[in-house]
């Protein structure tokens, strides 16, 4: 059995090795994502002159060859010494970033659209001190400048702006120095392993809340418990109109509405249903509208409960109850 002619009588093309590949590619190009700590070592830092770098290395060779051609001694010594100095620099600016650690942290989600503050952990194990490290986040207008003394961690918050809702994976960020005399430029990668929780973003002017069910007790009749007042609070769009306090607004005079808060509870169960929703609504607009519900509801200090297609929670408040029901919005699948 022959092997198959390659069409109108060309030569195959030869594949391209790997090992060329690894030659052509850049060493600082894309290696995708790094778990753990990162440290800078010599593999990890480089180191181009800058465009004042670039334009002293011009001046310098203009200062030889006139040396040069007029035998000047003292333009020797001056060369020399300026050469000496760029050289230098040089040295000095790629210790600036080699031997630091760089851990990833943790950031509290955010809605989608906002600034994410996430938390770095730098670590200098040895000497010397560092100055005027320039931390690249992509989409932030304006890089973290920090310092790092010598010392066994500092922390280091930078802002990542966000865009959809879910887990967003931090971007390639850049750790470069300039110091000390701007002629170098060296820098460094870092990749994390690391996502933070988008939530999404709430309706810019939501719907009213919808009205409370009646729970079980409510109809079966209240415990003990429930038939003792607690206090007397504003009326909640929520609120049954069995509940207003007539008797507290007229010893009062409120021009508003009251009803009294019971020690057992409220009478009846808010949920916050997908399938509530109208049916022509976008799906991210239904998530967009329980996201301010839920804010509603917990800023109100009402028990809710949220009810999406592949998931439900029961109804409860609090911080936590709150983190769990936009946790689920953010991961919710449309």
């Amino acid at each position: 059995m022959t092997a198959a002619q390659p069409p109108f009588g060309r030569d195959p093309e030869p594949a391209e090795s790997p090992s060329l590949r690894r030659w052509i590619r850049p060493p600082w190009a894309e290696r995708g994502p790094q778990h753990g700590d990162r440290r800078l070592d010599r593999s990890s830092v480089y180191i181009l002159p800058t465009r004042a770098g670039l334009m002293m290395s011009a001046v310098l060779a203009t200062m030889l060859i006139t040396a040069v051609n007029y035998a000047l001694a003292l333009g020797y010594a001056l060369t020399f010494l300026l050469a000496s100095t760029w050289l230098v620099s040089m040295v000095h600016t790629w210790r600036n970033l080699a031997g630091l650690v760089l851990r990833p942290g943790r950031a509290e989600p955010v809605h989608a659209g906002d600034f994410a503050e996430y938390g770095i952990v730098v670590r200098n194990p040895r000497g010397p001190e560092r100055f005027a490290l320039d931390l690249m986040v992509p989409g932030s207008l304006t890089p973290a400048r920090l310092d790092i003394p010598v010392g066994p961690e500092h922390l280091l918050t930078i802002a990542i702006p966000t865009h959809t809702r879910g887990w967003q994976p931090l971007p390639r960020m850049r750790l470069q120095s300039r110091w000390p005399l701007g002629f170098w430029r060296a820098w460094a990668y870092w990749h994390p392993v690391a996502s933070i929780l988008v939530l999404p973003q709430p309706e810019p002017r939501g719907a009213p809340l919808p009205p409370a069910s009646a729970s079980a007790e409510s109809l079966q009749g209240r415990t003990s418990g429930d038939e003792d007042p607690a206090a007397i609070r504003p009326w909640r769009s929520s609120d049954s109109p069995r509940r207003l306090a007539w008797k507290a607004m007229a010893r009062l005079g409120s021009e508003g509405l009251l009803v009294t808060e019971f020690e057992g509870g409220q009478g009846g169960q808010l949920w916050l249903e997908w399938s509530g929703l109208p049916a022509g609504m976008d799906p991210e607009a239904r998530i967009s509208r329980l996201t301010r519900w839920v804010i509603e509801a917990e800023a109100a200090g009402l028990q809710y409960g949220l009810r999406l297609p592949q998931t439900e929670l029961p109804p409860d408040r609090g911080a936590a109850h709150r983190a769990a029901c936009l946790r689920e919005l953010a991961l919710a699948r449309t």
